[in-house]
């Protein structure tokens, strides 16, 4: 596709039940509002007759309200003044929705999607607008896995997942998570997946008495990360909280030992998630072991039929346990699998085969 064919388009349905339309930004500034002056007109007693504009700054677009009397929204943020908007972004000019597209406006290609531009430009598109009605709607809810002992099968705690409610979307954790770090929403989703998780557990099953949750890698740089979590642990009442760091997230050794006394101080565990996954940070687990480390499913799968991952295993679980530090074999799904890494030294397991995840009413005590 020619570049120069594409241009910054505001798409949107003029009516409720109305085809989608798409305007083009064809002239800086471009206001929008009631007035006929207005380059894109909103029939709507809600919208100003100058509500707001798309302007050009040395860096891209930004969209100016205009002293409306009901508000611009970005993303479901409110502008004050000014603010950077990029393609893919869902605009509010009081209730009237709007996106910004980048579309083809002349000679069709077999590039072109229905949005217009590229296939990539309009997965961005949808992939904003879900994550924008996820967010506005608070469309999550937990689901809960049990955490077991490999050698008794007594249960020892659970983990909460985040899962979406929004109809029609089939999106898992990761995807949703990996759309809104590109879209800097990752650390607000986190939030409000534990909050969700927080509103179930005090009707999770009387035993198991430690609830795992995930922090985010965003989370990290976020100033009140510990009261958040302080606050969730308090929520928890008699359970103890364990903050799962992904390895990806575990940062320096001095940061992360302050966040271990931190968490200590305020009655939290802590657990690294998804060890081996990816570069492992063996400084890190020296310097500042974690109660619990939960080894990557990646390591488990097939363990029964993999030697050199089943001496490997044996080695970090040795030093794991010399330590005092729990071992947790995730994504366990065959029989094999739990006895080989129990035969191995891991302490606790979790996976498809101990169970799947589930509401809290779905949840069992007991295993065979």
């Amino acid at each position: 596709m020619s570049e120069d064919l594409r241009r910054p388009c505001l798409e949107h349905q003029p009516d409720r039940g109305d085809c989608s339309v798409r305007v083009p930004v064809d002239v800086l500034p471009f206001r929008i509002g009631r007035s006929r002056a207005a380059q894109l007109v909103l029939e709507s007693p809600r919208v100003s007759k100058l509500h707001a504009e798309i302007a050009q700054n040395g860096r891209g677009l930004v969209i100016r309200d205009l002293d409306s009397r009901n508000g611009t929204f970005v993303n479901g943020e409110r502008v004050e003044g000014s603010r950077a908007i990029q393609y893919g972004d869902v605009l509010h000019v009081a209730h009237r929705e709007l996106t910004l597209v980048l579309a083809e406006l002349a000679a069709e290609d077999e590039e072109e999607t229905t949005l217009g531009g590229t296939r990539d430009e309009a997965e961005r598109h949808l992939g904003t607008r879900h994550l924008y009605r996820v967010l506005t709607g608070r469309a999550v809810t937990s689901v809960f896995q049990s955490i077991v002992s490999l050698e008794d099968q007594s249960l020892i705690g659970y983990e909460a997942l985040g899962r979406t409610t929004l109809a029609n979307l089939d999106w898992d954790a990761t995807t949703l998570f990996r759309v809104a770090h590109e879209r800097g929403k990752a650390e607000e989703l986190s939030r409000m997946m534990r909050t969700a998780a927080l509103a179930q557990a005090s009707s999770l099953p009387v035993r198991g008495q430690r609830v795992f949750m995930n922090v985010h890698p965003d989370e990290m740089l976020h100033g009140d990360l510990l009261g958040e979590l302080e606050r969730a642990g308090e929520a928890l009442g008699g359970r103890t909280l364990v903050a799962e760091i992904h390895e990806a997230a575990i940062a320096a050794p001095a940061q992360m030992r302050h966040l271990r006394t931190e968490l200590s101080a305020r009655g939290i565990e802590l657990a690294y998630d998804d060890f081996g996954a990816g570069r492992s940070r063996l400084m890190e687990l020296a310097e500042v072991p974690p109660d619990f480390l939960k080894l990557d499913m990646g390591l488990i799968r097939g363990i029964d039929a993999s030697p050199a991952r089943q001496e490997l295993v044996a080695a970090l679980v040795k030093v794991m346990r010399d330590r005092g530090i729990q071992v947790i074999a995730e994504g366990i799904e065959t029989l094999e699998e739990q006895s080989t890494c129990r035969a191995l030294g891991c302490n606790l397991g979790q996976g498809f085969l101990i169970q799947y995840p589930a509401a809290v009413g779905d949840l069992r005590e007991t295993w065979p």
